[in-house]
């Protein structure tokens, strides 16, 4: 590049920096105010409300007094929780209004009856949850019907066959479970997920019966019926664990939680 050119070009490229270095500086300032309201106490951020979010906030306690008839002792608390992102808000010239997108009647609602926050489930613990849940119904159901059986059914479950099995349905209804509640624009299409839940089944019933055969005995040995009631218990207790340490709920019934519906 000839020495012109960079001398043009010298004044933009400095231009551009100090514009940049410009535009860190307001987001640091509004990231140090944000915070400052953030730890403000409520009777001072009540003082900075605009007239029309006063008027908001009065219409908001009235109707949490009349209409959702909470405590006087909880009106206060309910309203000061949500004070610092209506101030940062309107900092923005956006009214609470606009902000919820809801009258003070409808918001009142929302503050005495939350929905419960969506829970990010990784598809990794939603097929181990399915697996355990197989697993206990299928070595709980088979050990049962043996130990109770006064006479050999010559219907054990092989080991091999039993884990292979619950790992097939395990990751077939967590993906389905999955699918129905991703949205119709990015999921695969009915048919496509109706083709593969066929194909799995009919693998599986194919797996189950090879492994049924007389000669894979040894290789599938049958499992006890104490021991498969062993199994069961365990699997039941492993999975109620993994549910409460990591708050694992089916995506479907979280859906519906979402949508304030009850499963």
């Amino acid at each position: 590049m000839s020495e012109d050119k960079k001398d043009q070009t010298k004044p933009v490229e400095e231009a551009n920096k100090a514009q940049g270095q410009e535009e860190l500086k307001k987001q640091s300032k509004r990231a140090a105010y944000e915070e400052e309201i953030k730890h403000t106490a409520p009777e001072e951020l009540r003082k900075k409300l605009t007239n029309k979010n006063s008027d908001y906030v009065f219409r908001l306690q009235k109707a949490l007094l009349e209409n959702e008839n909470i405590a006087n002792d909880q009106v206060e608390p309910a309203i000061d929780s949500i004070l610092p992102e209506m101030i940062i808000a309107q900092q923005k010239g956006i009214p609470a209004s606009t902000l919820y997108k809801m009258s003070p009647t409808e918001k009142a609602i929302e503050l005495t009856h939350p929905k419960p926050k969506k829970v990010e489930q990784k598809f990794g613990l939603l097929v181990l949850d399915n697996i355990l849940l197989y697993l206990a119904l299928f070595a709980g159901v088979y050990g049962v019907v043996q130990v109770f059986s006064k006479t050999p059914s010559g219907a054990e479950l092989g080991a091999v066959t039993l884990f292979v099995l619950v790992i097939g349905l395990g990751w077939m209804m967590a993906y389905y479970t999955r699918w129905m509640v991703t949205p119709k624009d990015k999921r695969m299409g009915t048919g496509k997920i109706v083709l593969i839940g066929i194909g799995v089944l009919i693998v599986m019933f194919l797996w189950v019966t090879a492994t049924s055969l007389p000669g894979m005995r040894q290789l599938n040995p049958p499992l006890n019926p104490w021991a498969e009631i062993i199994i069961a218990v365990i699997a039941f207790g492993v999975r109620y664990y993994l549910r409460r340490r990591y708050n694992i709920i089916d995506p479907v019934k979280q859906a519906h939680l979402q949508d304030g519906k009850k499963q």
